[in-house]
């Protein structure tokens, strides 16, 4: 009787489980592939680090775990290194500026918020944000400057992010992932309408909330060709599965977001990934930026996100009626590498809204000046300030075919500060290029 009955059981068992057994020989099996991949790329590494003999600083993130790449944006020259910032010798030499010739994202005119964590000390968390959970600076090798390490659940924002944003502004930052994120590693990305504490980290946590607000969630290592989810509280939750700009083969990207009144756009580098004509309402504003990790080191392998270099922009480039009505345009649009006047594919979009410009008038001649933060020597500062203003001579020359005899250039370094350099949103205010009719 008594194996009659487990036979029963074992039978019963055996019609229920399928699925259940279909989902774990599919978990298996992407696991299994993810695993292959990750051995292929540590065997190549290995053999370079093998081959190089260096090591990382035990505060950065290794360049096995973090590919290097060009910064997003460029400090003024002059940074001294120290002990806990290695330098950057590892850098990647940028794409042409032409790789992007279908980006149209164009950064608001003016930087309200500009975060590298240059006020803080690696392996503390910021002082001006706030969490209920916790994450670290380090240092990258390879990369400028600090990054936010976020290894654990968590919620995270700014604190000094609080008046309501207009209905055009723009976001960028950095982020990666490192190759030890985890298949059901997210990261999110929130624009909401709240001021109470509560309800961000609830937002965060993936709990529904009524504010306005939209929600972009990364998950890289979902697959090979990584997926994401994104949600407004008009359109409801959405997915997209497949995103080459960032996934286990390509785990570093720049996001940048841009809200139109109802509309918003998001890009990964040079693509853009969604185009929301009704995303939002219009009339409804948005005050907080949330950020949150969800399972990165599931695996205990030691998978992190990595973020930086975080600028929140307001208004329109209103490049067209600046230039021809006021007889001057200034744009932050236009990025450098670090100490170089090497002009950064990103910077696309703003150069084609001047070059625009200057092909509907034949006639318009401009003189480009570049303009420094106060970091560093004068002299080099003034140097590098002309040599940029040189390059987005060429720029314009070289890929919109306008005339060189139409523009005269000149560089003012840290001479003319249009805000404080006491902080860093001022001085990447400074940062700037300047346009002015002849």
């Amino acid at each position: 009787m008594k194996q009659i009955l487990i036979i029963v059981l074992l039978c019963f068992s055996c019609l229920t489980c399928p699925a259940q057994l279909l989902d774990r020989i599919k978990n298996r099996v992407e696991q299994k592939a993810v695993d292959q991949i990750d051995q292929s790329i540590d065997k190549a590494l290995q053999k370079k680090k093998n081959k190089d003999n260096t090591t990382a600083p035990d505060t950065a993130a290794s360049p096995a775990s973090v590919p290097a790449s060009q910064p997003a944006d460029a400090a003024s020259p002059a940074v001294k290194a120290d002990a806990s910032r290695p330098a950057a010798a590892a850098v990647q030499t940028s794409q042409d500026i032409t790789a992007y010739s279908r980006f149209d994202f164009v950064p608001g005119d003016k930087i309200i918020m500009y975060e590298d964590f240059t006020q803080d000390a690696v392996g503390d968390f910021p002082a001006n944000w706030n969490t209920r959970s916790g994450a670290d600076l380090v240092n990258i090798a390879g990369r400028e400057g600090k990054w936010l390490r976020l290894n654990q659940d968590g919620v995270f924002y700014p604190e000094n992010l609080t008046s309501n944003l207009p209905d055009n502004f723009t976001l960028q930052l950095d982020l990666i992932a490192n190759k030890d994120v985890a298949n059901i590693g997210e990261f999110m990305i929130s624009l909401m309408q709240t001021s109470d504490t509560d309800q961000k980290f609830a937002w965060g946590e993936s709990n529904q909330v009524s504010a306005p607000s939209f929600k972009i969630i990364f998950q890289p290592n979902s697959s090979e060709k990584g997926s994401l989810d994104y949600s407004t509280n008009l359109i409801g939750n959405q997915h997209k599965y497949g995103v080459p700009e960032f996934n286990t083969v390509k785990n570093a990207t720049k996001v940048s977001i841009w809200r139109q009144k109802q509309r918003i756009r998001v890009y990964l580098d040079s693509t853009k990934v969604l185009d929301l004509p009704r995303a939002l309402n219009a009339a409804e504003p948005l005050n907080s930026l949330v950020f949150a990790s969800d399972n990165p080191d599931f695996n205990q392998k030691g998978g992190a996100f990595f973020l930086g270099n975080i600028q929140l922009a307001v208004g329109a480039a209103d490049t067209r009626n600046k230039l021809l009505s006021e007889g001057k345009f200034v744009t932050r649009g236009i990025r450098f590498a670090v100490n170089s006047d090497q002009v950064l594919p990103q910077s696309y979009g703003s150069l084609k809204e001047i070059a625009q410009v200057l092909q509907e008038n034949a006639s318009l001649r401009v003189r480009i000046i570049g303009h420094t933060d106060s970091d560093g020597d004068e002299n080099t500062n003034e140097s590098l300030s002309k040599k940029r203003a040189d390059a987005v001579k060429e720029a314009l020359v070289k890929n919109f075919s306008i005339d060189v005899s139409r523009l005269e250039t000149d560089g003012k370094g840290k001479a003319q500060p249009v805000d404080s350099n006491d902080t860093a949103v001022g001085k990447a205010n400074n940062r700037r290029v300047e346009f002015i009719m002849l």
